[in-house]
This record gives structure tokens, sequence and C-alpha cells, in this order.
């Protein structure tokens, strides 16, 4: 199977609170960014892997992952103001003959392969797969004055996590027709489902969590001690 990787990295982690983004921060010594790109990098169905980084930090994010990666198998691009336009630069020289893409965020590093193969699998199945956890809290939907009015049944609720994988030509034709018409999204598989597109759901990974603040960053070292 040939698949292509974009890993979106080229956010502004505000709510990081640090002097330099989050994704160059380090995490047990190796930039956070780094560890995402080498679970890919390692993987032997991912042919193409391209960097989305912010505008005008190819050169830096470049001399920060030297001495961790192995640069000659990554293309990197320039991100937009959001996500998703960053993702659609990405998608933009992805190489053509991947029948699959395979779109994960820049700030999840413990992304495990057998995530990542199960993840695949299910795409060559049906299409397009995403890796998703069981809400575990009780919901509750709040009105505008912050009472409570009521509370939202979790049995069908689900947390997506990516890496979140796609045949090519439809991620391509979502991405294609949402920047057409306007559509804003946070999610990549939200822009197949509204093309009416199904989008099948695999076990996410509890360890495969998101750097959003300190405290998180704080979280994954201690999970990648509790695996030395």
């Amino acid at each position: 199977m040939r698949a292509a990787a974009i890993i979106a990295a080229s956010g502004l982690g505000k709510r990081m609170g640090a002097a330099e983004k989050k994704q160059y921060l380090l995490l047990e010594g190796i930039p956070i960014l780094g560890r995402a790109i080498g679970a890919f990098l390692n993987h032997p169905d991912i042919k193409q892997i391209v960097v989305v980084v912010p505008p005008g930090e190819i050169v830096q994010t470049r001399k920060i992952l030297k001495p961790f990666c192995s640069l000659e198998y990554l293309v990197f691009v320039e991100g937009g103001k959001r996500r998703q336009d960053s993702v659609y630069n990405g998608l933009k020289v992805v190489d053509p003959s991947a029948p699959f893409v395979c779109i994960h965020d820049g700030a999840r590093p413990l992304v495990s392969k057998r995530l990542i193969d199960a993840v695949l699998e299910a795409a060559m199945l049906f299409g397009a797969a995403v890796p998703a956890l069981p809400v575990t809290d009780t919901v509750k939907e709040v009105a505008a004055d912050g009472f409570i009015k009521g509370t939202v049944s979790r049995d069908k609720l689900r947390c997506a996590q990516t890496p979140q994988v796609f045949r090519q030509e439809l991620i391509r034709e979502a991405y294609r027709k949402a920047d057409l018409l306007g559509i804003q999204a946070t999610d990549d598989s939200y822009l197949l489902e509204l093309l009416g597109f199904k989008v099948i759901t695999v076990p996410g990974e509890p360890e495969n969590i998101k750097i959003t603040c300190p405290y998180d960053l704080k979280i994954a070292a201690a999970l990648l001690k509790g695996d030395q």
C-alpha cells in the first residue's frame, strides 16, 4: 500500500504559553514535531511525508528537526491562516500516485504504529477512517446564561483523533468544495460528512494525546517514561 502523510504543524500554540511554538518544544529530548514525524518516517506504508509549518519558518523548522529526522524524506510547505488552509496547502503537493492520504496533527507525538496500521486498513476497506475514543464524562448542554438545559446521551458520542486517512480523490474533492463554498472545519472528516460520504471509526488510543497546554506536555513525558 502506498500512502502519503500530511503532518499539520503550522499552529501558533498560544495556549501553551511558551516563548517557542509548541511543535518545537522538547519532549524527553526530542521536539514534539520530530516525534510525530518519526512515527511516519518509520512506517513501511508511508511513501511521502509533507510537513506543513508556519509561514516563513521552513528554514527554521528544518534546522530544528535536522538532528532528529532524515530531512531528505520530508517535503516542507507553508501553512495558512487556519488549519484547514494548511492541510489544503499540503494536499497540493501530495504525490498524485498515492492512493491514500494520512492527515495527522503535529502536536500528537505519541501516535503508535498500531494505530496508524488500524486506520490505514480501515481506509482501504471503506475509503475514509478516523480513530475515535468514547466520551467518558457526563455531557451537559448549557444555555448562554450558564444554566444547564439538559444532559446529552454519550452512548453515540466519540472524540475524534488523528491520523485520519482518506482515499486521495475523496479528500481532494472535499477540500476543493470546501474552498469553493467557504465551508470551515477543524476536522478533516467533517468535510467528507458534508459530501454525504460515510466515514468509519476505529478505536483510538488514550495515549495519542494532543499537546495543547503545559499539563499535556507533562502527561506525554510521563507516558513515554512508562514505556521505557
